[in-house]
């Protein structure tokens, strides 16, 4: 792997910022759109764990 190559990644967010910092830490917002799993809310001091697979979506 070359050390000189980098990514950077952008995206415009047009949500106000609690709504975009609740996006982050509730698994109830999150597995809908990033994690299909979470073993609960981000905390300070808290230890989470992040799943993904097995997608299941209501319609």
């Amino acid at each position: 792997m070359n050390p000189n190559v980098y990514v950077e990644a952008q995206m415009l967010i047009r949500k106000p910022v609690e709504d975009v910092f609740n996006a982050f830490i509730n698994p109830e917002v999150t597995t809908n759109f990033w994690f299909t799993k979470s073993t609960g809310k981000l905390e300070e001091g808290k230890t989470v764990t992040w799943g993904v697979g097995n997608v299941r979506r209501k319609i």
